[in-house]
């Protein structure tokens, strides 16, 4: 069975790759409640899916459209 693209898993470098940071910013956002937690695996990494990062996007924009209509 072929995983629906929104099911992907992304590891911290994938998606510190997609923010355009490292792996340890990630990490870092993480531990300071900045970005979501994602599943963590038994092997003491961490996995993201596409539809979580989706969600934080989202919610980043409406953050900063509300930022920008309170400054005008």
């Amino acid at each position: 069975m072929k995983k629906s693209r929104e099911q992907m898993y992304f590891s911290d470098t994938e998606v510190g790759n997609y923010y355009s940071v490292s792996r340890f910013t990630i990490r870092r956002w993480v531990r300071e409640g900045k970005f979501p937690q994602g599943k963590k695996l038994g092997s003491g990494s961490r996995r993201w899916l596409r539809t979580d990062l989706q969600k934080f996007d989202q919610e980043v924009l409406r953050r900063n459209e509300e930022a920008s209509s309170t400054e005008s």
